[in-house]
């Protein structure tokens, strides 16, 4: 007989601690979702996904800066890491949604995860990315707030009716119900994330997804492989990106970094762009514009790694 583990909650004091990373208005701060209209649930599960995204990074800092080269999935390390911590930091993927989920079904979401391929120059990877499914009243929605700069920015309807959902403007993303390459069935069929970078572009599939429940075991598996492997873009390459927030309160543009240069892009169009030439413009870089500072033994982490600045 397999036993049921409980799952983990946060506590209310772990949830104030976590609106107030996300710098989430007092006046829209509920800790408690059980007497929301479906509607109502909506437009808040919508607003925690925009200020999640714009608080916490997409990061995989972990893997270059630490004396370990580990991540750990369970809810509370990740709490304590991007929380509790209160040092700037994000995760990949399986930290980010892993965390952002234990807060909606800390609220009293009906939420459960799924697993994700990735389109990888056009092919697609084996289970490697996570996404969570939200269920308000009748519908299911697919909740992604940790994919980067392409990955959804509003909660999307499991609804198979294409429907071109919002994004940064001027990109547009959407769900398709479809078979895809690879698949010897042709009936088969998976959930397709697809991205455009404006009305003039073709859309992308980003990745497919299942509506079959993962269970933390399974994140165990996806995470030691993406974390470890040498054929893993993540183990070579720093990424980091984070949503810009205008004054509008609106989602306008992205953060990001890679090994050499830290970008600011609004709606599309690269407005600002720092060059490294050492380690210490980049952490220099990481403390300025993200708040993100490491000890002298994470530094020293990086070190004869290919994502060092020689």
């Amino acid at each position: 007989m397999v036993s049921e583990q409980p799952r983990p909650t946060y506590s209310r004091e772990q949830i104030s601690k976590y609106f107030e990373r996300l710098k989430l208005p007092e006046k829209d701060q509920k800790y408690d979702i059980a007497g929301l209209n479906p509607e109502d649930a909506l437009k808040y599960l919508t607003l925690l996904q925009k200020y999640q995204l714009a608080a916490i990074p997409f990061e995989n800092l972990t893997l270059h800066y630490s004396a370990h080269h580990s991540i750990n999935v369970h809810p509370q390390a990740l709490f304590t890491k991007i929380v509790g911590d209160n040092n700037g930091r994000g995760g990949y993927c399986m930290e980010n949604n892993a965390l952002f989920g234990t807060l909606l079904f800390s609220l009293g979401f009906n939420i459960y995860s799924a697993g994700a391929r990735v389109n990888d120059g056009g092919v697609l990877t084996g289970w490697s990315h996570m996404v969570n499914i939200v269920t308000i009243g009748e519908s299911k929605y697919h909740v992604d707030v940790g994919f980067g700069g392409n990955g959804p920015i509003v909660p999307m309807p499991l609804d198979r009716s294409d429907v071109v959902k919002e994004h940064i403007k001027p990109a547009a993303t959407r769900l398709q119900w479809r078979n895809v390459p690879g698949n010897t069935d042709p009936t088969q069929r998976l959930w397709v994330y697809q991205h455009r970078r404006d009305e003039d572009s073709e859309f992308a599939m980003m990745y497919c997804f299942t509506e079959l429940e993962f269970l933390p075991s399974d994140y165990v598996v996806m995470n030691y492989f993406t974390s470890t492997s040498k054929h893993v873009f993540f183990t070579r390459t720093i990424v980091l990106e984070k949503k810009i927030l205008d004054d509008a309160g609106e989602l306008a543009g992205q953060l990001i970094m890679s090994d050499k240069d830290l970008k600011w892009r609004i709606h599309g169009k690269k407005e600002k762009q720092i060059e490294f030439e050492s380690e210490k413009d980049r952490l220099d870089a990481l403390e300025e514009h993200l708040g993100i500072r490491f000890s002298e033994v994470e530094r020293m982490g990086i070190q004869g790694l290919p994502s060092e600045i020689k």
